[in-house]
């Protein structure tokens, strides 16, 4: 049965996350094949997900063992990332993956590159997460391609800020046209269904509640986003994983202090690894309770021995979920300079919670600055902006001028901004924030799901995320909205490099730059 269709019955669904190894030709390929051959015998998952180079290590491609899995009779979902390709790649590679009919994707940012041959990688990220799915979506309108595209959203964060910003994306990818979600990893149900809570009462709801906003509110958008269906995912907390995860090793993924406290009370390493089964199942079982529409299960053993003793805990506490729920909480434990710390994930959908509006922020003389000259020069409202306009279409006609208006403009922007010159400028849509600078992955339609207590992922604890930048930078409403970026450019276009080292200012009056042209 395809993918799809499975999606639209009623039952409660497992999917099984594989990890592809460096190489056809190692044992750990073997022993995923020899493992798929036996789920044709115990029909225990409806279909199998394959990782693009996890962790940001090179490993064998995910078509090249989704080809095998749907030879067995699965239709494989295939994790399609935006670090390692530019946007000519990506197309390329979509249009050979519908050749071989390989069409579920998992639509993510991905992991940054770590070594590779001679050094590190360069990352590319050229299309943000919300852009490819959008480009796979007209892909679909324009060249009849039938994909079946899901996204991910992490709900597991720190700060209240960072659960928003993750809301504010997801409503993004919803937008772009996510068919199906799968939530990032955690050990709070609570935060699973705080999840749900937002998705049933209607995100666009919650956003005009939020903003005091009432144009936010599209009942019909709502409606639409409760049918997508929602998809739990559940690591397995093996002794190798539980380390990584102490260490912030795994982007956006927390050991919860109960679940910890339970598996090191184990006496030995069996019975560790019961009670992470144990423990995994008790999650799975809380997931359906819910209202999930299935489980996705993250770095499980490869042993159908231990995957049934895996459903077995799930069918005894499938009909007892509720009194599961005093045994996990929403406190996590992680090391920060050999210390462990212990602190709580924060609920974006609590009223007591400190929220990405709150007085508290100050706005500093420098975003005042930036506001004013933005408001003096590029709005659209003053009445020299025509003025404006047409000395412009001057400059652009004169190639000295031209470049030496390039240059003084220049000569501020990376001096006050870091700017790197693109020549396409968001640094409004983000409150004075350059993404090209200040982002590790230049994204530009919101963070990646991987930051820690308000710290970039690349950087953990030593540089703020842009976008918790951006946020705490900005004290009116409006200024968070602008996220949003609610009504017809509600997607800001990727970067476009034709437009690099060339005046940004002058790209913007002569609509050059994506202000003035539309992703469609």
């Amino acid at each position: 049965m395809q993918f799809k269709d499975i999606l639209n019955t009623k039952k409660f669904i497992f999917t099984f996350e594989l990890v592809p190894a460096r190489s056809s030709r190692t044992l750990e390929y073997r022993k995923i094949l020899k493992f798929l051959e036996e789920s044709t015998k115990h029909c225990l998952f409806d279909t199998f997900s394959i990782t693009e180079n996890p962790g940001g290590h090179p490993s064998l491609a995910p078509f090249a063992l989704g080809s095998e899995i749907k030879k067995l009779g699965f239709d494989p979902v295939i994790h399609f990332s935006c670090k390692d390709k530019n946007r000519n790649e990506i197309e390329s590679e979509l249009l050979a993956l519908d050749g071989v009919k390989l069409r579920n994707l998992l639509v993510i940012t991905g992991d940054y590159p770590l070594q590779g041959f001679a050094g590190k990688a360069k990352p590319v990220f050229d299309l943000d997460s919300v852009q490819l799915l959008y480009l796979i979506t007209l892909m679909e309108k324009k060249q009849n391609i039938p994909f079946l595209k899901g996204c991910v959203v992490n709900p597991f964060k720190i700060q209240t800020n960072e659960v928003w910003l993750q809301y504010f994306k997801l409503y993004k990818k919803f937008k772009a046209g996510a068919h199906f979600v799968i939530t990032q990893s955690g050990f709070s149900p609570q935060k699973y269904k705080e999840l749900l809570i937002l998705i049933n009462k209607g995100i666009t709801r919650t956003f005009a509640e939020l903003f005091s906003s009432p144009e936010l509110f599209s009942p019909e958008e709502d409606e639409k986003f409760k049918k997508i269906p929602l998809i739990g995912s559940i690591i397995f907390p093996s002794t190798a994983i539980v380390k990584l995860l102490l260490k912030t090793e795994i982007p956006g993924i927390f050991i919860g202090k109960r679940v910890l406290k339970k598996l090191e009370s184990a006496i030995s390493p069996i019975e560790r690894e019961k009670k992470a089964l144990e423990i995994s199942a008790k999650l799975t079982a809380i997931l359906k309770g819910l209202g999930y529409k299935g489980v996705h299960l993250c770095v499980f053993p490869l042993n159908y021995d231990k995957i049934l003793i895996f459903m077995e805990y799930f069918f005894k506490y499938e009909s007892l979920w509720e009194n599961l729920l005093e045994e996990f909480d929403e406190k996590i434990v992680f090391y920060k300079n050999s210390r462990l710390l212990e602190t709580e994930l924060s609920f974006a959908l609590d009223p007591e919670a400190h929220s990405p509006i709150s007085p508290f922020y100050k706005q500093t003389p420098f975003f005042l600055f930036s506001e004013l000259f933005h408001f003096l020069f590029f709005s659209e409202n003053t009445p020299w902006f025509k003025v404006l306009v047409r000395f412009a279409k001057f400059v652009q006609k004169h190639s000295y001028l031209r470049r030496f208006f390039t240059s003084l403009e220049y000569f501020f922007k990376t001096r006050l901004y870091k700017c790197q010159e693109c020549g396409d400028c968001s640094l409004y849509e983000l409150n004075y924030n350059c993404p090209q600078s200040g982002c590790a992955k230049y994204l530009l339609n919101g963070p990646c799901g991987g930051s820690i207590n308000g710290y970039c992922e690349v950087f953990p604890f030593e540089k703020k995320c842009l976008y918790i930048k951006a946020v705490e930078n900005s004290f009116f409403k409006k200024n968070i909205k602008k996220l949003l970026r609610h009504g017809k450019s509600w997607l800001i276009p990727p970067r476009n490099w034709e437009l690099n080292k060339t005046s940004s200012w002058l790209n913007f009056y002569l609509k050059k730059d994506h202000s003035g042209r539309s992703f469609r």
